[in-house]
């Protein structure tokens, strides 16, 4: 008999921004990646044209929160892309989907991700809905990587390589200090986002 594995629900999830310290929102839409389609034909093709992929192209990262004192720091971070200071307002992020007992499930990481947008609450007296404030936040890569498991972190805790650890009760953004791969659809060097796992499993081979 198959063994039955359910889909996870999307109720539960938990937002790692570098440098700051908000992690809970009430909504968030992941982006799309999509490649543009180039049609090339020659006389000598058939009557079809080619298709070849074209620039790649991701939408962006819509988070929604309440308003409270520690959401300042998303108006905050935005100001830092008014000023001009986008060294200080690109950021690592990753979006992570918990399962039912609240262990990491799914995680989306994003690379030189800054605000493009920011929505304050529309606010009215006559109603007592929750003031929520609106941040769209666009990068230059995103990508779906593996979630660590316990049996990761036990090897990791044995190693004494001296690489950083990327699997823990509370996830850590990965190292998203990778190079655009060329022939990726994503554009996104896949191995480098695994260096951590690589570095784990190397020691334990020899």
């Amino acid at each position: 008999m198959a063994t039955r594995t359910d889909p996870y629900r999307q109720l539960r999830f938990i937002l790692e921004i570098g440098g700051l310290v908000t992690s809970g929102f009430s909504r968030c839409d992941l982006p799309s990646a999509t490649s543009a389609v180039v049609e090339y034909r020659e006389g000598v093709d058939p009557p079809t044209p080619r298709k070849l992929p074209g620039l790649n192209e991701y939408g962006p990262l819509v988070l929604e929160v309440g308003v409270t004192d520690r959401s300042l720091e998303l108006s905050e971070w935005r100001t830092l892309v008014e000023q001009g200071k986008m060294a200080e307002a690109r950021r690592d992020a990753a979006v992570v989907l918990l399962d039912a007992t609240g262990n990491p499930a799914a995680r989306w990481v994003f690379r030189e991700a800054w605000p493009s947008r920011y929505d304050a609450p529309r606010l009215d007296a006559m109603t007592s809905e929750v003031a929520v404030e609106r941040l769209v936040v666009v990068h230059e890569g995103f990508a779906r990587i593996a979630v660590e498991t316990g049996d990761d972190e036990d090897e990791e805790s044995e190693s004494d390589g001296g690489t950083e650890s990327d699997g823990s009760s509370t996830p850590s953004l990965p190292d998203l200090d990778f190079p655009v791969g060329e022939g990726l659809p994503q554009g996104i060097d896949e191995p480098r986002l695994k260096t951590s796992r690589a570095g784990d499993e190397g020691p334990d081979e020899t």
